[in-house]
């Protein structure tokens, strides 16, 4: 019985692969903990600038900054539309987001992360789009393209590096009489 037992074990591992990954196949390797000499947490740096807050309900909520003399590539892919979200209240760094057009700087973007990253966790590719993310202890990184040429003439991608462990903020619940109340004499 043990040995119908130990075959059976042995068995689903060779059928399945499990255990015969290498560690560069199931792990996201070099993972950062933040983008371009900011880490997850800091507060805005001096060449940056503030551009709007997006507070949407189904959206990101943030404080949305530019930063000059932004390098607009990543290798020899033209990005653009760089942004730094911080959160709303505490002004933390936990998201950077940056566009890039055409097929063909997927496919280097594709090249360059797994290079520097190691095989995505997770895959999809089909006729409309692809998306390649990884994701770690601290950092989740999203490759998304959008083949659908209608509105520019070009494809459409993202990049997106964030933070996990810090998150957007909501804004702070509102109470309503004591705010009536501070404002009554100010009329």
């Amino acid at each position: 019985m043990r040995k119908v037992i130990l075959l059976s074990i042995i068995l689903i591992f060779l059928i399945t692969g499990i255990g015969f990954a290498s560690k560069d196949e199931i792990t996201f390797k070099n993972e950062p903990d933040g983008f371009r000499g900011l880490k997850w947490g800091d507060a805005p740096t001096e060449d940056m600038r503030f551009s709007y807050q997006l507070i949407d309900k189904y959206l990101d909520k943030g404080n949305i900054y530019y930063k000059s003399n932004d390098k607009p590539y990543i290798g020899s892919v033209k990005i653009y539309s760089i942004k730094y979200t911080f959160n709303l209240r505490s002004n933390q760094f936990y998201k950077w987001e940056a566009n890039f057009s055409d097929e063909i700087n997927y496919n280097i973007l594709k090249i360059i992360f797994e290079d520097k990253f190691g095989k995505p966790t997770y895959i999809s590719e089909g006729k409309d789009g692809y998306l390649l993310s990884w994701r770690g202890d601290k950092t989740f990184m999203r490759i998304w393209y959008d083949s659908n040429k209608n509105l520019t003439g070009e494809g459409f991608g993202q990049l997106t590096i964030q933070s996990i462990k810090i998150r957007q903020e909501d804004l702070p619940e509102i109470n309503k009489q004591e705010e009536i109340e501070k404002a009554k004499d100010d009329f």
